[in-house]
């Protein structure tokens, strides 16, 4: 059975990414990319990807990117001496639907702006919204002290208790990419305080340029996609210089294994992250059968995985254990990868969500001697074939509605993949045989070279570096937490084991007794309220 969605949309601040498509950056043609559906539907979706996101944020104005596509929408644009404001904004979509207002994301290496639109309405829509926001935004300096506010609130608030989870998958993104362009996050509290009217046009100028932009259309009708095409081949104009643009660079080799230790005041439990770069995305010939291998090793919030299975199903130690082959956004409320966040620099990951205080380095022991043993063993025919048939079943989800397919379809502008992703999902994954999946196990996952971050109370913080450190033998649940019975004969206790939890115990014993052999000075902690005052981790 798959896990219940009922948490709230993810807190902006850990939504992460943007940049230009894999490869060369794209000639200055002044032409602006289609991507489109076939769609019948008297609803339009329209997306807008801008090649261009937090990665290429100048160096000290961290949340450049996510201010500049919030000022399009919210920081008035067209006529000065008539601006569409953001609350007349609103009042000119409210009688379209709620689709209609504009909504913008941003990642490491694109941004992508998102509104769905009655077909009748779309030529008002475009020359009185479309048009101007991409052509002529003012960003009005009221409105960009507004959102700095709303910003540095975000940033300096007090952390909720979910946010063990959140805190957690932002700072491995970090760490993992230490010393690039995409370590930060979509925002810094000194970034954010330091960027001004003139910063936003500059970016604005840089890279909102019509080469740089990827409109994505539900329909082919040219009388529909004509008209927006033509409103975005304004955009960029102005009269400030651009930036120099920011290299993106790949994220350092992980050499052996460290440990960050975020403190965070009354955590009531402990969240375990694992992860090393990866070399490969989507447009990789490994990509479809390490997809396979991961199905079978830890799908996203699904009781198939066998992470799940050890360590929820069996073992009782949490909500869900999961791993992933690509950076997967908003993944505490999200069943599905959301679209709009490509990176050409991925990371391979494990997440083992809270825990009690006691079990942490058990598990952390757990997770890494797992992984190490998946290397090592890979997949057997049996097991390929199950993790093959449940990639198939994932499918009907990821193709499900207009926004996900016209979505994938821009990330597929973005890799240069010709077939598509999705339309040649089922193909690829009917062709992956069990040898190419094991050797693409061999080639790209390892155990050795692993960065850990684990989010716990700030109370609890330092006893934990100091059990790792000591690379003793730390166990997790007793035999009376699984219901396993236990008397006294003779002065010595004896346990009466079922056949059935036998395998159990005695896989626990290997993880216990798992040395990690990690350093004092390779494990570090991080107070959680430092974590966003700029770019560089404490």
């Amino acid at each position: 059975m798959r896990e219940s969605n009922s948490a709230p949309v993810v807190r902006w601040l850990l939504v992460l990414s943007a940049t230009l498509a894999v490869g060369a950056a794209p000639a200055r043609t002044q032409q602006v990319s289609v991507v489109s559906l076939d769609s019948p539907a008297p609803l339009v979706t329209v997306r807008v990807m801008v090649r261009a996101g937090s990665a290429h944020d100048p160096e000290g104005l961290e949340g450049l990117a996510y201010l500049t596509a919030r000022m399009l929408i919210e920081g008035s644009f067209g006529d000065p001496r008539a601006p569409v404001t953001k609350e007349r904004l609103a009042e000119i979509t409210r009688p379209w639907g709620q689709g209609a207002m504009p909504t913008v994301q941003v990642g490491k290496e694109t941004t992508t702006f998102s509104m769905t639109v009655p077909r009748e309405v779309l030529p008002r829509y475009v020359a009185q919204i479309f048009r101007p926001m991409f052509t002529q935004p003012l960003f009005e300096a009221r409105e960009l002290d507004r959102l700095r506010a709303e910003t540095l609130t975000t940033l300096r608030s007090n952390l909720r208790l979910e946010q063990i989870e959140l805190v957690g998958l932002v700072t491995l993104d970090n760490v993992l990419h230490a010393g690039t362009s995409y370590a930060h996050p979509v925002a810094t509290e000194r970034g954010a305080e330091a960027i001004t009217r003139e910063a936003l046009q500059r970016f604005y100028v840089t890279y909102y340029r019509p080469e740089h932009l990827v409109l994505g259309v539900s329909t082919r009708e040219e009388a529909v996609v004509a008209p927006l095409r033509e409103a975005l081949a304004g955009a960029g104009t102005s009269a400030v210089p651009p930036l120099e643009r920011r290299p993106l660079e790949p994220p350092p080799a992980v050499q052996g294994r460290e440990v960050v230790l975020v403190a965070l005041p009354n955590a009531i439990a402990t969240g375990l992250h694992a992860g090393f770069p990866l070399t490969i995305n989507r447009r990789h010939p490994d990509y479809w059968p390490l997809y396979v291998a991961n199905v079978w090793f830890g799908t996203h919030r699904d009781s198939f995985s066998y992470l799940y299975d050890q360590f929820r199903a069996l073992r009782g130690y949490n909500y869900g254990d999961y791993s992933y082959i690509e950076h997967f956004e908003n993944r505490p409320f999200a069943l599905f990868p959301p679209t709009g966040y490509p990176r050409r620099y991925q990371y391979f990951s494990i997440w083992i969500r809270p825990v009690q205080h006691d079990y942490a380095v058990h598990l952390l022991k757990a997770l890494t001697w797992e992984l190490e043993h998946f290397v090592r063993t890979g997949l057997s025919e049996e097991q390929c074939a199950l993790a093959k048939n449940k990639a198939r079943v994932l499918y009907l989800s990821l193709a499900e509605t207009t926004e996900r397919l016209l979505g994938y379809r821009l990330e597929d502008a973005f890799y240069g993949l010709v077939p598509g992703y999705l339309e040649s999902y089922l193909e690829q994954i009917d062709a992956v045989r069990c040898e190419q999946v094991n050797a693409a196990i061999r080639r790209h996952l390892q155990a050795a070279n692993l960065k850990y971050v684990i989010v716990t109370d700030d109370e609890v913080a330092p006893k934990l570096a100091e059990a790792i450190a000591a690379n003793q033998p730390a166990r997790g649940k007793d035999p009376a937490e699984y219901q396993i019975e236990v008397r006294e004969e003779n002065g010595q206790k004896l346990y009466l084991v079922p056949e059935a939890k036998r395998a159990l115990l005695e896989r626990d014993a290997v993880w216990a007794h798992y040395w990690l052999d990690i350093p004092r000075d390779r494990i570090r902690i991080v107070p959680a309220e430092r974590l966003f005052v700029t770019a560089a981790l404490p």
